[in-house]
């Protein structure tokens, strides 16, 4: 959220409402988005796995 007077002054918009339309757009295509980036770059990030007795 601290980015968006940002963005809005980069995409030369009016108002929240016009830059508002992109972070809608990023909501719905967030999971193709994520199966994107793993089938490109599966070691960048690595799954962790937390086995729940290490933190007990």
């Amino acid at each position: 959220m601290a980015y968006l007077p940002y963005m809005r002054t980069m995409l030369g918009h009016e108002g929240f409402e016009e830059t508002a339309y992109y972070l809608k757009l990023t909501t719905e295509r967030f999971p193709y988005i994520k199966e994107q980036l793993k089938i490109s770059f599966p070691d960048l990030i690595k799954e962790v796995f937390i086995n729940e007795h290490e933190f007990y």
